[in-house]
Parts: structure tokens; sequence; C-alpha cells
């Protein structure tokens, strides 16, 4: 992909949010490259002890795709006066640390910017930039799940008091909402000349994903996400259906009701339901709807999952099979669109779902990510370092 060619981003992140961002804009053909300490790599690296030939975990290889990878103690003068050669050839610099840090570091906005003023200075945060927790870890089962009340209403919902857990969902999506913010300073800057300071967060995100639910809290509505009404209260056409080997088929036929109705009739083998009066216009079928669910469950459990999918494919509306995450590999629709796709990795094949945008209707083969500091060497040279001094560096410690 070459939609960001020509734009360097400086990557000092951890874990999987803010590194997460790093991955799009490389796998959309940004040079990123990502800065570890030479004895403390990225927690996300070694998450599970692993001990991958690459050097990293699957999620490292997920979210820090196609990165390039330097080693730097910015503790020390040495390291950080490289770091800031390198924000010197830079349009972004992405980050995970909080301001204490940052600040102790030398690498907050004015720091940076006084060598490159231009430079775009990305943040992503568990609860924002203020406020009095601003200065607060975060990770997506605290700040996005739980404190974005996610986790209540799906433990609401499912009447457990079991929090959900779901791996990175809050971390692939902030990661995302991030890269939107930080494409939208560099369309900014090339239309103004005006750089900006660019923040993201868990919390911020999650609010916004589950905003109908947040809005209708205060006006006094229902939730708007969960279990929703029992399933004979909702009409047939947007409802669940079993199949005979246990499966489910969703139906969201929101369209020309009728229209859509006499069709998905003619395909389940009983046209005859289009024209009973209980169920011939949208009045009739949401008069009587626990009628017409009824008469579908029973139509639909006689058939496998596979054989629906099969008979629905050519339907009018909207439906959609419940599928496994396994399943989503072999959908035709992953597999036309690219959704997902195999990077060659040094220890094989491995299947990574690509960033959700399409340019030219080509999503991009994935990167692969880096071994630590594997372009140490690389990078610096390119930073005016010889190889005498590269070797001083590394002898010191400052780089690995």
């Amino acid at each position: 992909m070459d939609i960001l060619e020509g734009v360097r981003v400086v990557d000092l992140t951890m874990w999987a949010f803010v590194p997460s961002a790093g991955g799009v804009l490389a796998h959309w053909g940004a040079d990123v490259v990502k800065v570890e300490h030479p004895r403390q790599p990225d927690p996300m690296r070694l998450l599970g002890g692993s001990a991958d030939p690459g050097g990293a975990s699957w999620l490292f290889k997920h979210y820090s795709r196609g990165k390039r990878a330097i080693t730097l103690d910015l503790t020390a003068p040495e390291g950080l006066e490289a770091l800031y050669r390198l924000i010197e050839t830079a349009d972004v610099f992405l980050t995970s640390y909080l301001a204490p840090t940052r600040k102790k570091l030398k690498i907050d906005v004015d720091d940076l910017r006084a060598r490159n003023p231009q430079i775009i200075y990305a943040r992503g945060s568990g609860q924002g930039p203020l406020g009095p927790e601003a200065d607060r870890g975060g990770f997506d089962d605290a700040s996005w799940s739980c404190r974005g009340s996610l986790a209540d209403t799906t433990m609401k919902a499912t009447g457990t008091d079991v929090m959900p857990g779901a791996i990175g969902h809050g971390d692939g999506m902030s990661g995302m909402t991030l890269v939107s913010g930080i494409c939208a300073a560099l369309a900014r800057r090339a239309r103004t000349g005006v750089p900006t300071v660019v923040d993201a967060s868990l919390l911020g995100t999650a609010i916004w994903f589950n905003g109908p639910a947040i809005i209708e809290s205060k006006r006094g509505g229902s939730s708007m996400f969960g279990m929703g009404p029992p399933r004979h209260e909702r009409l047939a056409n947007t409802n669940n259906y079993r199949t005979r080997d246990g499966r489910f088929i969703v139906l969201s036929m929101l369209g020309d009701y009728d229209t859509e109705w006499s069709d998905l009739c003619a395909h389940l083998g009983h046209p005859e339901l289009a024209t009973d009066p209980r169920f011939s216009t949208s009045a009739a079928r949401a008069t009587n709807r626990a009628a017409a669910v009824d008469l579908l469950d029973e139509i639909f459990v006689q058939r496998t999952y596979e054989e629906w999918k099969r008979i629905l494919v050519t339907t009018k509306g909207v439906w959609g099979p419940v599928q496994t995450a396994r399943e989503i590999h072999d959908d035709p629709q992953t597999i036309a669109n690219g959704f997902v796709r195999d990077v060659q990795d040094v220890d094989g094949p491995l299947a990574l779902p690509v960033p959700p945008i399409l340019f030219d209707e080509e999503g991009g083969d994935p990167p692969r990510a880096p071994d630590f500091g594997e372009h140490s060497d690389e990078v610096m040279a390119e930073l005016g370092y010889d190889a005498a001094e590269i070797a001083r560096y590394r002898s010191a410690g400052i780089i690995a």
C-alpha cells in the first residue's frame, strides 16, 4: 500500500492500543519507526512468554506490522539526541507514554517541536488528556469495556456478574480512531501548514461506540444495546432463528417490508405465508408477530445452518449467519475483499486481518512485524551515524 508513502512516523508505544495505530499507518505505506528500550522491549512483544523465532507474540505481529524497529536508551543523552535527530525527519510522533513520563524523558510536545516545529504529536491514553485521572494508565478491559459502560450493558443483557472479555476489542477500535485523527491532522497541515496535537483514548472511543445507549440513558429510554424485548415481541423479519444443527440465522429485513417478506416466504418454501391475512401487510404482521415468529421457528429448524446459507444467499433482504471467528477466514466476502490475508513471517504464514478500509477496492497485504532492534543499524546510518559510532553506542548499551 502506498497511500501514506513518504510519511514518517516515530512510534514510541507499548502494548496494543497506540501501537495498533502505528501498525495501520505502516500497513498503508508510512515509514513507521518503532523505538524500544535496549533492555526493556514492548511488553506486547513478549506477552505470554513468547519464544517465537521472530521474537514476538502473535498479538505484537498483528499490532506492529510493517514497522522498522530500533532500540534507544532515552535516559542516555546520546540516545535522546538520536531520537531528536529522528524526530527532525518525521511527520508524526506517536506515543502511549503519559505526561509524567514524557516530561521526565524530555519527549513532550514542546521538547520535540523545538527540533521539528511541524511535527504532528499524537497521543493515546486510557481516560483522555484532561481531568483528574489523565495520568492514570488504561487497558481495554478497565478503560474501554468497564468504564465505557459496555460491560454494564452486556452484564445486564446476559444476567451474569461476569465481565465480558474480548482481547483487543477496545484497543483495535481505539487505534483506528487515532489513525483517523492523525490522517486529519496530516491533511490540515498540508492545507494550512499548522501542526496539531492529536489525542485519542480508550474511554472516549468507548463512549462514541456506545453512543446510542449513552444518549438514551439520560433521556430515560431503553439502553438500545443488549438483549432487547423477548423474541415473540419482535417482528418476524428482524429476529433470530435456530437451525436444525443448533446454529443461528439472523434476519434484518428493514427495506421494503412487504416485498422482502414475500421474497423471504418464497425462499423459505412457504409462499402462502405472503398472502395469509395474518401476515400479508406490515400492520398485520406487527399485530400477529408472535404467530409469525412461531411459524418461522418451525421452518428454520427443519434445515441445517449450511443449507439455509445456500438458500438465503439470493434473498432481497438483509440477513446474516451467526459465524464463529474461525468461519470468518472462509467467508466468501472475507476472501473476495481480502479482509484477512497471510503475512509470511519467519516461522511460517500468519493470517492477519487488514485495516477495514479499502483504497480503490484494495486493502493491501499485511507487512510482517519487525524483530527486536532489527533496523537499529539501518536507521542510525540514515541519521548520519557511522559504523564506529553505532558500534560504540551498542557497546555502551544505548542501542541493542
